[in-house]
């Protein structure tokens, strides 16, 4: 995001700052910290995604997303405890690993760090073979077991920005998978076997989150995931696109589509999508989850 001199609408001060196209907002470089945390805390209210008695688990990556995220939950006076899962790709793994804990010492947030060879003893791409799904998926799958696991009374909030929130919806769309569209809200709540899960940014650009970083000095992990899978990368690509030509489109296409959703999918359908494995107790939409499939996958593959 480029900084330039600019009028601010916040303080009136003419000084450095950026253009938030999407809000049609000229803001300062002193003023757009403050901005970004008050948007998300009014994310947070506007969905009823938490409160200050809670206890946040956030899953950091080390990415501008999640770190920026964390960091403003501290400002804002949250109870924040984070949990980094190391997918031990390759040698950038251990660096993000590194960098996690560096952040979080010196933010003084609890941090915990899973690694896949806790879970699973064989490298993901292997996994991936094993389950005949794309790298991405599996990934995904385990994460998501990993923080349910890990979050007892804590509300799960992830780093999903407005960004990918559309991509998101996007894909499903175009391809009308009715199972994953009736999930997409700012907030999942609790449901026996599965903690709250909330995404306060929302409402907030990657660009956003880039430039609260930059502005406060806060170092990020910028390196891309060697397995990034291609089909995310096209509807991210058509998203930032979108957002360029037509400034604010994305964010009305979103709370658009929140406002149709519930005219769309039964409030009740997820709950009725769901149940228990027979193996974990894990909520699922089958009767075994994925991940006991996959161990039991994994047993197959050492026996044969």
């Amino acid at each position: 995001m480029e900084i330039t001199k600019i009028r601010c609408k916040v303080c009136s001060s003419l000084k450095e700052g950026i253009i938030l196209d999407h809000y049609n907002l000229k803001i300062c470089l002193t003023c757009f910290p403050e901005f970004f945390k008050k948007r998300i805390n009014d994310t947070i209210k506007k969905f009823n995604m938490f409160k200050f008695s809670d206890t946040v688990l956030i899953g950091i990556s080390g990415g501008k997303d999640s770190v920026s995220l964390t960091k403003a939950l501290k400002d804002l006076g949250y109870t924040v405890k984070a949990l980094h899962i190391n997918m031990e790709i390759d040698e950038n793994s251990e660096k993000t690993e590194n960098f996690v804990k560096h952040f979080c010492e010196t933010e003084k947030i609890e941090l915990k760090i899973i690694k896949l060879q806790q879970l699973f003893p064989l490298p993901l791409y292997k996994l991936s073979r094993i389950a005949k799904k794309p790298l991405c998926a599996v990934c995904g799958t385990i994460r998501r077991y990993i923080m349910n696991k890990e979050a007892k009374e804590e509300v799960i909030v992830t780093g999903h920005t407005l960004d990918d929130e559309v991509s998101f919806i996007i894909k499903n769309l175009i391809f009308w998978n009715d199972d994953l569209l009736c999930r997409i809200n700012p907030v999942l709540i609790e449901k026996e076997g599965l903690s709250r899960k909330a995404k306060p940014l929302c409402l907030t650009t990657e660009k956003e989150t880039a430039a609260f970083c930059r502005i406060l000095g806060i170092n990020y992990i910028d390196t891309p995931c060697t397995y990034k899978s291609e089909v995310y990368n096209v509807f991210k690509d058509i998203t930032t696109k979108l957002n360029k030509n037509f400034p604010g489109s994305i964010i009305g296409f979103y709370k658009g589509y929140l406002k149709r959703i519930k005219k769309i999918y039964p409030e009740n359908r997820e709950i009725h999508l769901l149940q228990k494995c027979k193996e974990c107790g894990y909520l699922t939409s089958s009767d075994t989850c994925s991940i006991c499939r996959l161990k039991g996958k994994l047993l197959e593959y050492k026996d044969g």
